[in-house]
């Protein structure tokens, strides 16, 4: 049995297990995440750890739950539903951004989620069952993807391209983000006939 590199002189909380975890696996990927791993980083043995938490899975969602905490919505909130949900994707662009080794867990719904879902209130306001799947996934996949591809571990061969280009493409900005963010939602708002 490998013995813990420190020992604990203070009591063990399911947040700083998920906030070492999270950090663990920004820095090393998800195949690092392992139960003794963690349980050398924070301290104690890997048995013990199950009396925090029952498996992996809830260790990946409690990882989810710290992680959708960094989202920031504007304050006052927009009014209207384009505004909104535009605020709200451009920052679930950015938290995937920060965390790049988890995207795929991106429409992992947690406990810590609201009641009803944004699926749920596109097609409150109208929107066929069809439609408001397909701009929730489409919205979901951009943020998701745009993340991916703006993170250190994507790699983009831009060698075949003019220096103007190559340089531009190697630069993922928020403002995209934003702008396209807004041409997805106009685009099914107005197949919907439903005002911003």
């Amino acid at each position: 049995m490998m013995a813990t590199s420190k020992r604990r002189t203070t009591p063990l909380t399911k947040d700083e297990l998920f906030e070492t975890a999270l950090r663990l696996v920004d820095s090393e990927g998800l195949d690092a995440l392992t139960m003794r791993r963690l349980a050398d980083e924070v301290g104690v043995e890997a048995a013990s750890l199950y009396h925090h938490i029952p498996n992996k899975d809830a260790l990946i969602d409690g990882m989810l739950v710290k992680m959708r905490e960094e989202i920031r919505l504007p304050d006052p909130l927009p009014t209207g539903w384009l505004d909104i949900f535009q605020a709200i994707f451009a920052e679930y662009y950015r938290m995937l951004a920060a965390h790049p080794n988890l995207v795929m867990y991106a429409g992992r719904r947690v406990e810590t989620d609201p009641e009803t879902s944004g699926l749920e209130s596109l097609t409150q306001m109208g929107f066929s069952a069809d439609d408001a799947v397909e701009l929730w996934q489409s919205v979901i996949a951009f943020a998701a993807g745009f993340s991916l591809f703006s993170s250190s571990y994507a790699e983009t061969d831009t060698s075949d391209l003019p220096a103007g280009l190559a340089t531009r493409m190697a630069e993922w900005r928020e403002a995209t983000v934003s702008r396209t963010l807004r041409v997805i939602l106009e685009g099914y708002a107005a197949g919907q006939d439903l005002a911003g």
